[in-house]
């Protein structure tokens, strides 16, 4: 596949407004075409950055990036009537279709037609006025000769008034050195000096280097601000994003921070959407955040997650393994669906008035973004299209993440959910610890352990407790991640792990009976072999298992436990010191968060924890 950078239209004139660009897969970001197009013969092929359709070959762009959600922007923004727009060569019959959900089936209905449009025309604009009823709008395009498809999208031609739209972009980052450097070439080439938009005089990107080993002057420039930071985690470095904002509101009139992750894939398509759709928002969802979905980078088809709920201390994932190569699961992706959190990895937030007094809790990593995004109760959007592709979640199992789920986890509801009872917290916590207790991890135990006394401290102990201390004696606990590659081969890691399909991978198979009766295998005798497990599977894959090998697929790091009968005894005497601390400290403590959580959330707080 030869592909080039995107193309973005320039505007015929000021009357017209893009919406959005057609846009193709690239060498680099992402060459999954089904997230693009839909050919029928599956002869179409990307050339420079162009689609090739040969005669007698239909195209259909019923796609993740390339259908438009029209019940979205008639509900959320200023937008009423839309051309879908196609440039091309050739001679070609152009049509305006639109899909929505009935049922469990896709039901489609054909708008309007270009036929015989030709290569002299090299234009096909197809107008439509999006109803109230949700219909995604899509164009397909039949080949009369050999044609070329050269761009397009969605604009809209009238009068319409437009806010006045300028974005930070925040990344943290920690000795992730490549990947950050590629998020910026990305942006600097693709955005900030793309001559083909107006997309560039409205972004500056700040960059909070927390392992300090970038280098500043280097990477440095106009548009892009790199600077040393504490190692105050990722909160601490978002945090610091924030903070340059702020520090630079007068000069760039920001109204907008996209917080990105540094070890993403970005389609630069996304943040022109993200501007485009803001600068046409209606007034009553100004105040609203504008969330991007996250996709795989090893399976860049598959849906992690597109916005998410916070129940009792656990993430419930909204829209999780979806196979966007489908054209009902692009549809079935836009049905509206309470959304209480966004990641992180792009999260839009506004900068209103009241931006100043409302930075992230500062509790180092994990939760920060619940939290924060928990504030704007419910007040989230997402939109097909927008998202990037990120690393899996599932393996990454440091013991240090513990304490930080566990601890961030109880101050997040002890802020939002106050009226939890102790009997509820009490259980979330021994229901994690004798989930460690069925894996083996019985060190991490301690882990959880000391978040919850640490929890119990409050406020207070935010404040006062330096980060980057805190954080070394979190990671002196549970179990040290060695290169385990010879072991692997020696527990025959062949025979006994194989990679989840993409089914197991988001519906896993429950405990079966024998499960159940067998408490997991404890009751019976233990298999001899030492069995290879990934840290992210499933309990049910320690049936039986008396040693086991935990480790991480994608990094062949990982560490040895063994099951212990002693351990039960000491997971129940864990499971009484944890509820003798809430009993003792959970109304005082969340009386403490609910009356002082605020003073951890202002400029000047802030600029004293990361001492700048």
């Amino acid at each position: 596949m030869k592909c080039a950078t995107p193309i973005w239209r320039r505007c015929r004139n000021e009357g017209i407004m893009v919406l959005q660009n057609m846009i193709f897969p690239k060498k680099g970001i992402c060459e999954e075409e089904e997230l693009y197009f839909h050919d029928r013969e599956g002869t179409a092929t990307c050339e420079d950055g162009h689609l090739f359709v040969p005669k007698g070959e239909a195209v259909s762009f019923l796609t993740y990036f390339n259908s438009f959600s029209a019940g979205k922007w008639r509900e959320y923004t200023r937008v009423r009537d839309v051309e879908a727009v196609l440039e091309f060569e050739g001679r070609c019959e152009v049509s305006l279709c639109r899909a929505r959900m009935r049922g469990e089936k896709l039901e489609r209905e054909l708008v309007g037609e270009a036929k015989g449009a030709r290569h002299e025309d090299g234009r096909s604009c197809l107008p439509f006025t999006p109803g109230q009823e949700e219909w995604i709008y899509y164009v397909s395009v039949k080949a009369l000769e050999d044609t070329r498809i050269l761009g397009g999208g969605y604009e809209t031609a009238a009068e319409i008034s437009r806010e006045p739209v300028s974005i930070a972009i925040g990344i943290c980052t920690y000795r992730r050195e490549e990947y950050v450097k590629k998020t910026l070439e990305t942006l600097r080439t693709q955005v900030l000096e793309n001559t083909g938009s107006e997309l560039g005089s409205h972004v500056q990107v700040f960059v909070s280097d927390n392992g300090n080993t970038l280098s500043v002057d280097e990477l440095s420039g106009e548009k892009i601000h790199v600077v040393y930071n504490k190692n105050a985690g990722g909160s601490g470095g978002f945090g610091r994003c924030m903070l340059e904002a702020l520090r630079s509101q007068e000069r760039y009139s920001f109204t907008h921070i996209l917080l990105m992750d540094d070890d993403i894939i970005l389609e630069p398509e996304a943040i022109f959407r993200t501007y485009a759709f803001l600068s046409v928002l209606r007034q009553e969802f100004h105040g609203y955040l504008l969330g991007g979905s996250v996709l795989r980078l090893d399976l860049p088809y598959i849906q992690n997650e597109n916005g998410a709920m916070w129940t009792n201390g656990q993430f419930g994932v909204l829209k999780s393994g979806y196979d966007l190569r489908q054209e009902s699961n692009v549809v079935q992706n836009e049905e509206r669906m309470r959304v209480e959190y966004n990641g992180w990895w792009y999260c839009c937030i506004p900068m209103g008035e009241e931006f100043g007094s409302s930075f992230p809790l500062p509790v180092f990593i994990h939760i920060d973004d619940v939290e924060y995004c928990l504030r704007y109760d419910g007040h989230i959007i997402t939109l097909n299209g927008i998202g990037v592709w990120h690393g899996a979640f599932f393996n990454r199992r440091a013991s240090s993440m513990e304490y930080y789920d566990m601890r961030n986890g109880l101050i997040c509801d002890a802020i939002h959910h106050p009226e939890y009872t102790k009997k509820r917290i009490k259980d979330r916590i021994c229901h994690q610890l004798v989930a460690k207790l069925l894996k083996f991890r019985y060190e991490d135990q301690l882990v959880i352990l000391r978040g919850v006394k640490d929890y119990c401290k409050g406020v207070g102990f935010l404040k006062e407790k330096d980060p980057v201390l805190l954080n070394g004696e979190i990671m002196q606990m549970g179990y040290p991640q060695q290169d385990v590659s010879s072991l692997l081969e020696q527990c025959r890691v062949d025979k006994y792990y194989q990679k989840p399909s993409e089914q197991e991978l988001y519906h896993p198979q429950p405990f079966s009976l024998k499960h159940k009766l067998s408490l997991n295998g404890w009751l019976l005798p233990g298999k001899k072999d030492c069995i290879p497990i990934a840290m992210g599977a499933h309990p049910r894959f320690w049936y039986r298992c008396k040693k086991a090998l935990l480790f991480d697929p994608d990094t062949q790091k990982g560490f040895l436990v063994k099951r212990r009968w002693s351990q039960v005894f000491v997971t129940v005497g864990r499971c009484i010191k944890a509820r003798r601390l809430i009993n003792k400290n959970y109304e005082s403590v969340v009386s403490d968060y609910q009356q002082h959580a605020h003073e951890l959330k202002t400029r000047e707080f802030w600029e004293k924890y990361l001492d700048v």
